[in-house]
């Protein structure tokens, strides 16, 4: 879906595309949870929720580089700044936080280097150990609300097919 906006702007924003955008402020709206102000490529304000961001370091007057996660059938844009430390697409290790020995479970727990619980699927693999602490090798798949989706790397010790 393309979004061109309430303006003449030069930039037709597209769901999935990255784009520059400005954080103009940080408010906290009549819900009482705070949001950043964030001004597109064509001067177009959007609110984006500040919880799930609030480890990434942003800051007034900061650029961000940002998907278009979404824009739904009345226009509303959905925001998705990119991760300060993960990459779609790249491989990093995750602790393990919850993962039965007996290898019996469709999905582990890990946690990411913020603490964020995240649940992985294990699918076709069985689990030959599943001690807390050990370093699971996960694949970022998508990042939603500051959370990374993971699925589980391919050359991996802690799994086998």
């Amino acid at each position: 879906m393309h979004y061109p906006g309430y303006n003449t702007g030069d930039v037709i924003l597209s769901e999935g595309e990255w784009y520059p955008f400005r954080i103009h402020n940080l408010v906290q709206l009549q819900d009482h949870a705070w949001y950043y102000v964030l001004q597109d490529p064509n001067g177009l304000k959007h609110f984006m929720p500040a919880e799930f961001y609030m480890n990434y370091g942003l800051n007034t007057g900061d650029a961000v580089l940002c998907k278009i996660d979404r824009i739904n059938c009345t226009g509303r844009i959905f925001i998705e700044p990119e991760h300060p430390l993960y990459r779609i697409g790249e491989i990093y290790p995750f602790d393990l936080v919850a993962g039965p020995a007996d290898g019996s479970a469709d999905r582990i727990i890990v946690s990411d280097l913020y603490k964020n619980c995240i649940e992985v699927p294990v699918y076709d693999k069985k689990i030959t150990h599943g001690e807390a602490g050990v370093k699971v090798m996960c694949k970022v798949l998508n990042i939603k609300k500051g959370k990374p989706i993971l699925e589980i790397s391919i050359n991996n010790s802690l799994f086998i097919d």
